[in-house]
């Protein structure tokens, strides 16, 4: 399968989740360990809750693609993948089991142990390209798994959206350029059952209590 070694300098920093985005499990499965695919991950975990170990951590596996979060470019070189079966957006999105999170929240909690990680560290497909992905989508609750990815503290009364972008994590270049897709990636993980680049006052409340409640 596809993976590279991880230079001396890249710790891991982050836990990326994505979505399979294919029609079957048997499908994602060969793509993810096909040598000529391109693609890779290191945990795959079914709809039943099986988790297959494709990759070891210590490696980096080619699965967060062009990709940038905070101050890192290249996110392969400072992350461990899991992928989640799911058909996704083009294939007939559905809602992630139990089975699923149960299996997901057990495999964080290690990972989380063993990288020395915190809630922050997790994150989406969606907010490291939000301009190209949609994963794992607007019907993953990350509260299933007991993760509260912002605890921020507050420095002023009011902040603009750019600056709560910029809080949230993206980086400047995709908030400069791909402003409207960083919104969706927010309405992604507020669980927004219509996703559009629209900055209504309730996005801008909702938003602000994601990221200072």
């Amino acid at each position: 399968m596809n993976y590279s070694f991880r230079k001396k300098n890249k710790i891991v920093k982050y836990i990326v989740i994505h979505y399979t985005g294919m029609k079957t499990l048997k499908l994602a499965y060969k793509k993810l360990v096909d040598e000529r695919s391109d693609v890779s991950t290191h945990y795959l975990i079914s709809r039943n809750g099986f988790i297959f170990n494709l990759l070891c951590p210590k490696y980096k596996a080619w699965h967060a693609g062009e990709s940038k979060w905070k101050n890192n470019n290249n996110i392969n070189d400072y992350s461990i993948g899991i992928e989640l079966e799911n058909k996704g957006h083009d294939f007939g999105y559905s809602n992630y089991s139990n089975k699923q999170y149960w299996s997901l929240k057990k495999l964080i909690n290690f990972l989380k142990i063993n990288f020395n990680l915190i809630d922050e560290s997790i994150v989406f497909h969606s907010d490291i390209s939000p301009n190209r992905k949609q994963d794992p989508g607007e019907k993953f609750f990350i509260k299933k798994i007991g993760i509260s990815r912002f605890n921020l503290k507050k420095t002023k009364k009011k902040y603009s959206v750019d600056e709560m972008l910029k809080l949230y994590g993206f980086h400047e270049t995709y908030i400069k350029k791909y402003k409207k897709f960083c919104i969706m990636s927010v309405k992604r993980s507020l669980n927004y059952k219509y996703i559009s680049p629209n900055q209504s006052k309730k996005f801008i409340k909702d938003f602000y209590n994601l990221l200072f409640s």
